[in-house]
């Protein structure tokens, strides 16, 4: 049972970063093309929307998605 523990932990801990810099991507892409959060979202491909669903709704990835989300507004607070 510790086995699966510990590896639980580690995917947590490799896909933070991950997560981070994919929602720092993001935010960059949002403020160069200079439109809100829904309007990047739209104008999304079908093959970047996929890319996106799988980057922050899987289930796997939620818990690390919000613990990188918390992270990337607390250092980037104005």
């Amino acid at each position: 049972m510790i086995w699966i523990s510990l590896i639980v932990l580690a995917y947590f801990i490799i896909l933070v970063p991950i997560q981070y810099n994919y929602i720092k991507i993001l935010k960059t892409k949002q403020k160069k093309m200079n439109v809100s959060q829904n309007e990047l979202y739209d104008n999304m491909s079908y093959e970047e929307s996929q890319i996106h669903y799988h980057y922050q709704s899987n289930v796997f990835t939620i818990p690390a998605s919000l613990v990188a989300s918390i992270m990337y507004k607390v250092k980037h607070a104005s």
